[in-house]
């Protein structure tokens, strides 16, 4: 009699393909009616590069491993039923995991993140900007704080990489150990730590494709020439050393540009990153453009702390304003937190209202929910110190009580009067604590409650 013939074990590849199906098959209970174009759609969806052919040989491996079965729904590119052969065992695993409340970065495999408009403006900005051999995209993420941010370039990261086959650089201003407090009062420092830092992470990107385009790079102190400014200093070493030999697509990613507001450096540092966008990464001369796409995020919070009357990059590339939740997407959202029971659209309503859809407060009040917490103690401990929304409240506090200007504003419409300083109004909007919906003005019920009760 034969040997059985040994079933090789997914491989880390295969492995990326059965964590998008077992997210569906989550969502599906158990099971999901799904194509092979559809699954080699839902892959791209989810940054992988995948062909109708490649989605079928997946599903085979997948079945052949025993992680699902298919039965064939009709014939042709008709849906197979899919069901997952072990869906039982991590029902029981997951009903006892302890869901932990978000904090910080969205990871990459969280089902807790949501994809927004935002996303999709992204995506298509800096697909259509690889395709051709003209300008460089050059996009502006902006909102004010735990809105999304991080997490939405830490995913256009992902799927560069992944699916676009690009040389990613990312840098924080807010996070990197190359910009320590001091670095943001002095251009010279500051260039010369932004440069080392887009060194060291486009040097790691290109090893993590076992590529070795940056060999033998020059000592940047021996290049920091004290006779050119810093800007030349950065562009220069950049454009010969880093931008000129990396010959694939690249795409520079900056978090934390709201750092460097209010600091001495701010105009300097943004002057020089308009003149990369009205200057290197237009056709506007012979020379070849070897400038990376750039996206860049920070937050509008800072706005109303140092008085800033409009955009601090004004017309400079697009501008990707993130959203609050939509109520489809607070449905969509807690189906993830394995809640007693699904939420009523009355309770959907009431969250709405109470939070004005903020991502950061809807998974607050979602995880507190998915902990026992009824809607009536979420409403009675909403504005409390021991409430799970204290942090943003006293936050919202601190910055009206350092503002006169926008403490009136805010007590006037906080009443239903109407406050006539529009760059108030503008800053309040930038906080995160005024909402303008069709020409109205509004404060959300979660401020309304605090503010009323004494707190301004």
């Amino acid at each position: 009699m034969p040997t059985p013939k040994a079933i090789k074990p997914l491989t880390t590849e295969e492995e990326e393909y059965w964590k998008i199906l077992e997210n569906e098959l989550i969502d599906g209970k158990g099971s999901a009616y799904l194509s092979q174009n559809g699954f080699a759609q839902l892959c791209q969806e989810n940054a992988l590069n995948c062909s109708t052919a490649t989605a079928r040989r997946k599903l085979l491996r997948l079945q052949e491993v025993g992680r699902i079965s298919m039965e064939r729904q009709g014939k042709g590119n008709n849906p197979y039923k899919i069901t997952w052969l072990e869906y039982s065992h991590y029902k029981k695993v997951d009903e006892t995991k302890q869901i932990a409340p978000l904090t910080g970065i969205v990871p990459l495999d969280s089902p807790l993140y949501l994809k927004r408009e935002a996303d999709e403006i992204c995506i298509q900005n800096l697909k259509l900007g690889a395709s051709r051999e003209g300008s460089r995209p050059f996009i502006r993420i902006r909102a004010p704080k735990q809105m999304g941010k991080s997490s939405l370039l830490r995913r256009i990261q992902y799927f560069l990489e992944k699916q676009q086959n690009h040389i990613v650089g990312f840098v924080d201003l807010g996070g990197d150990e190359y910009f320590y407090t001091d670095v943001f009062n002095d251009l010279d420092t500051l260039l010369y730590q932004f440069t080392s830092a887009l060194i060291k992470t486009f040097s790691d990107a290109l090893q993590r494709r076992g590529l070795n385009d940056l060999k033998n790079l020059p000592d940047l102190k021996e290049h920091w020439n004290a006779n050119l400014t810093p800007q030349l200093n950065c562009a220069n070493y950049l454009h010969d050393h880093i931008f000129s030999p990396i010959k694939q697509p690249k795409t520079l990613l900056i978090d934390g540009i709201d750092e460097v507001l209010g600091k001495p450096t701010q105009d300097p540092f943004l002057k020089f990153l308009r003149s990369w966008n009205e200057k290197r990464m237009k056709v506007v001369s012979q020379a070849p453009i070897i400038w990376p796409s750039i996206v860049i995020a920070y937050s509008t919070e800072p706005y109303s702390i140092l008085g800033i009357r409009g955009s601090v990059l004004q017309n400079v590339g697009t501008v990707v304003e993130l959203k609050e939740f939509s109520q489809e997407q607070i449905v969509d959202l807690s189906t993830k937190y394995n809640l007693p029971t699904p939420l009523t659209k009355p309770e959907v309503d009431f969250l709405m209202k109470l939070t004005g859809g903020h991502p950061a407060l809807i998974n607050q009040a979602l995880y507190q929910i998915s902990q026992g917490m009824t809607f009536t103690q979420l409403e009675n401990k909403a504005t409390q110190t021991d409430g799970p929304f204290w942090d943003y409240l006293s936050r919202a506090s601190e910055l009206l009580e350092n503002n006169k200007n926008l403490f009136h504003c805010f007590q006037k419409i906080l009443k239903g009067d109407n406050c006539n300083d529009d760059l108030a109004k503008y800053q309040l909007t930038k906080a995160g604590l005024l909402k303008i919906d069709e020409d109205a003005v509004k404060v959300i019920e979660l401020y309304q409650k605090y503010f009323n009760n004494g707190h301004i």
